[in-house]
């Protein structure tokens, strides 16, 4: 049943790729029972809340023919290695500040002989002002923020001019605030994704395009994005 939802949305995923996708959520299942990495610890959870929520940005992603996508706050390495295996040609960099995960990230990427990972262990407002990472990507996928502002002052400057942003979003959100801090961070939301997980929980993606380079002195120090956001509204 799984596999023909899968490829009800995905007619390109081959039966490789989906039991490599089986693999995956029980190698996830397993680990979590030993390191806290996600609240989801049945398999059909993981199913849904990571993986299918994860391949939401497949169809996009396989339009824009990125080589590179830096995934921010991958946590235990979502949305990168549902992605990683149905696009085996990109090569992406999942990032988090904490190292126990991204150990279990690359284990998971090595149990599915996963080629196309490269880890990054690192806070964001210090990666972003080092040269090989600032505006070198061609793509930032993050489902990690419950916050617009701070999500963009973390991701938009390790994005080249004229890349995309991928934000995996919950249904509440200040059209106007996210108007003008789009603005303020050069970008424009190109277009909008809705879907509803089997859950019953409703998601969007945003499709966020970078217009013109970052401004230098941002991000600001460790913290302060989510200490101190950027606000245009009380």
């Amino acid at each position: 049943m799984i596999f023909s939802d899968l490829t009800s949305h995905y007619p390109f995923l081959t039966e490789h790729q989906f039991t490599q996708l089986e693999k995956l959520v029980q190698l996830f299942v397993e680990k979590n029972k030993k390191i806290n990495l996600s609240a989801f610890k049945d398999e059909e959870s993981v199913w849904i809340k990571h993986i299918f929520d994860s391949l939401a940005s497949a169809d996009e992603i396989a339009k824009l023919h990125p080589k590179s996508i830096l995934d921010m706050g991958t946590g235990g390495g979502f949305p990168t290695l549902p992605l990683a295996i149905i696009f085996p040609e990109i090569r992406f960099f999942p990032v988090d500040s904490v190292q126990k995960k991204l150990k279990c990230v690359r284990e998971f990427a090595d149990e599915l002989k996963l080629k196309n990972i490269s880890i990054l262990n690192g806070r964001a407002e210090e990666l972003a002002h080092k040269n090989h990472h600032r505006e070198k990507y061609d793509m930032v996928v993050t489902r990690a923020f419950a916050n617009f502002s701070p999500m963009l002052e973390m991701t938009m400057p390790f994005l080249k001019e004229k890349g995309y942003l991928f934000a995996y979003l919950g249904p509440e959100n200040d059209e106007q605030e996210n108007s003008l801090l789009l603005d303020h961070f050069s970008g424009f939301c190109e277009d909008k994704f809705f879907y509803t997980l089997s859950s019953g929980e409703k998601r969007e993606i945003w499709k966020i395009k970078k217009v013109e380079p970052t401004m230098k002195h941002l991000p600001r120090r460790i913290g302060t994005p989510k200490k101190e956001p950027v606000r245009f509204t009380e």
